[in-house]
């Protein structure tokens, strides 16, 4: 996204978050620029977990009903 950067350490993680002021005149902006960075969080704390097959899920749905 336009206007924001992130500081990384040495393996190349993400640490911190830098926001362009320009882009922050607008309170809708700002409410998707958090929006967008607690994704991307989101994102990053899940990666390492397993995924889980869709039919399994699925199939557990259909037979709780």
């Amino acid at each position: 996204m336009k206007g924001i950067s992130y500081l990384t350490d040495e393996e190349g993680q993400k640490k911190a978050v830098v926001i362009d002021f320009d882009l922050l005149k607008d309170r809708d902006n700002l409410l998707d620029i958090l929006d967008d960075i607690e994704d991307e969080v989101a994102i990053n704390l899940r990666k390492n977990e397993p995924s889980l097959d869709w039919e399994e899920i699925k199939s557990s749905l259909i037979s709780k009903d």
